[in-house]
Parts: C-alpha cells; structure tokens; sequence
C-alpha cells in the first residue's frame, strides 16, 4: 500500500510516516504542493493524506489533480478547526475518503487508512475530531 502525505509541518509528516511505515504501508512525503505532483507522476498511490491549508497553497485544487493522474487513489483531507462544511468535500469528489480535523491522533489517521484500504465500494464519508 503506497501512501503520499502532503504535510507543510515536518514533526506531522515524520510522525504520520513513522506510524503508517510500522503497519507495511509505504510512505512518502512532501511538504508542497509542487512536490506532491511531481510525486504522483513518479509513483502510483493507493492514499494521498493531503493537508487542506499548506503555508502559502490551498490542498483543495490538488484532488482533482490527483484523481486525474490516478482514479483509484484515495484522498483524506486533513484540515485545522477553520474547517468548510465536511459534505462539501465528499461531494467534491468520490476520491475523498475521510476527513480528519487537526490535531490528528495517530490511532485515528491509522484508523482511517485501514478503512480505506478495507472499504466496500462507495465512500466512507468519515469525519475525525
């Protein structure tokens, strides 16, 4: 299982990878969103962890990039208290599996991309915290 987390702070990206390399996943991460798409033209991914507000960019634009490059990746948006309405993103697009407010527990991120891996066909449409 290949998982790209697109996270502007370090300490979540190296926490997040930490946990998710435990399980088996292989993890990736980038810090922009310049990065995360030359990422998703190098490597297929099965989950993209995608921060909703890196420093200077908005995550939004980039899931239709994503789903474009690859239709079976799926993506949690992971986002602080400033969050839109949840329904807005699952029905922005079927790749949005979960939303997950920061700060994120870990068990919770694992919780999320186990679901994701093992879902039946349709969404979760799960919000976490």
């Amino acid at each position: 299982m290949n998982v790209l987390i697109i996270e502007d702070d370090p300490n979540l990206r190296r926490l997040w990878r930490s946990a998710l390399c435990r399980l088996g996943y292989e993890v990736d991460e980038v810090a922009a969103l310049a990065a995360a798409q030359q990422a998703i033209d190098r490597r297929r991914y099965d989950i993209v962890l995608l921060d909703l507000y890196l420093a200077q960019e908005r995550g939004l634009s980039f899931i239709s990039q994503t789903v474009s490059a690859q239709p079976d990746c799926d993506v949690l948006i992971l986002a602080g208290s400033a969050l839109p309405c949840e329904s807005e993103f699952f029905a922005a697009s079927p790749a949005v599996r979960a939303v997950l407010r920061k700060p994120v527990d870990v068990e919770d991120l694992v919780f999320a991309c186990k679901n994701t891996v093992y879902r039946p066909p349709g969404r979760l449409g799960v919000t976490i915290g």
